[in-house]
């Protein structure tokens, strides 16, 4: 039987047929350096947001939303925020390994269970076929899931990151405007007061 498949699969495709079949079908996936090369650069920049923020510290909290900031924690402490940016940033980085890791783990299993798929779909038993295919469908389907759940938690992790840069960018650009004034008063006051 297993002759028999091997035969078939041959007058199908060739080894060159596959290549270029999953050549074309993965070419869009080809370019992963492209979406890999941003993260030593992000996380060179947080390196650099530590030593900015061993630097003068100031309050962002100048004029602060009506509700309360949502994302940042520490609006009194410039250095704070900072800091607050390293660690999620830090911790999304971390999340992003871990999972990976185990999706990689997880995919491994997949081609033993497509094996396995193809082999009951050739057993031509049609009793076989209907008892253990949908186990095997299931286990990569559930594959599948496991995968999605971990980069979906993983998006959620950049995502918070994301939410307090933003976050802490508009509180930044409210005080400078209010501390801009404030610095215009004083200039005009000093001003006045020159005889």
């Amino acid at each position: 039987m297993d002759s028999q498949v091997a035969k078939i699969n041959q007058s199908l495709t060739t080894a060159e047929d596959m290549r270029n079949q999953t050549k074309l079908v993965m070419q869009p996936y080809a370019n992963w350096e492209e979406y890999v090369t941003p993260a030593p650069l992000s996380i060179a920049i947080l390196g650099e947001l530590v030593f900015i923020s061993s630097k003068t510290d100031f309050s962002i909290n100048k004029n602060p939303p009506k509700d309360g900031y949502k994302y940042i924690r520490y609006p009194d402490s410039f250095r704070a925020c900072l800091m607050q940016v390293c660690n999620s940033g830090w911790a999304a980085f971390n999340e992003a390994h871990k999972n990976m890791d185990q999706i990689r783990l997880h995919t491994m299993a997949v081609p033993d269970y497509m094996k396995a798929a193809v082999k009951i779909l050739f057993q031509g038993n049609d009793e076989v076929v209907q008892a253990h295919l949908s186990d095997q469908l299931d286990n990569i389907s559930a594959i599948a899931d496991d995968c999605l759940k971990l980069a979906s938690s993983t998006e959620k992790h950049f995502s918070d990151v994301i939410n307090i840069i933003q976050e802490l960018l508009e509180a930044c650009v409210n005080a400078q405007y209010f501390y801009g004034e404030e610095l215009d008063a004083i200039k005009k006051k000093m001003e006045e007061a020159k005889p």
